[in-house]
């Protein structure tokens, strides 16, 4: 039996730029059974777009009054630098990414107070260092979702 995976997707929104990440579960699947592992695939993936639906409509709406589109810019399905990515959602998230050796959308996610920091802490584990993470990482300001958030969404009106 595969282990639930928690999985952290960034989108970024256009034309504004503004960038939402997104924290999921994928339910635990039986490896042997590719049903079930696509199964728990779309789980994670609707529960994702969930997220990213609802903040679209209860917050970026009211900043930027332009239809916008989205896409995926970084995802990751290990265990991040810092702490602040395993509590509660947040308006606001200092996040660093840096991108790795299997290209977009796969990255090295996380947060600290410096870029020095971010790059110590990756050092220390050997599941991140195998990613074959890419400096500079660069700093972004995104909005913070959970899937523990739901059903309210941070900015609701």
């Amino acid at each position: 039996m595969g282990s639930p995976v928690t999985i952290f997707r960034l989108f970024r929104h256009q034309p504004c730029g503004r960038e939402l990440l997104v924290r999921v579960k994928r339910p635990a699947a039986s490896n042997a059974d590719q049903g079930a592992l696509d199964a728990a695939d779309r789980i994670a993936d609707a529960a994702a777009e969930h997220l990213r639906d609802q903040w679209e409509q209860r917050h970026l709406q009211d900043l930027c009054a332009h239809p916008h589109t989205s896409g995926v810019v970084a995802e990751m399905q290990e265990v991040p630098v810092g702490d602040d990515l395993f509590g509660p959602g947040r308006p606001s998230l200092a996040l660093w990414v840096a991108q790795t050796e299997y290209g977009a959308p796969w990255a090295v996610l996380g947060t600290a107070a410096t870029e020095a920091e971010f790059w110590q802490e990756v050092r220390l584990d050997d599941d991140l260092v195998g990613l074959g993470p890419s400096a500079p990482a660069e700093l972004r300001h995104v909005h913070f979702l959970t899937d523990e958030d739901a059903p309210t969404v941070h900015g609701a009106a």
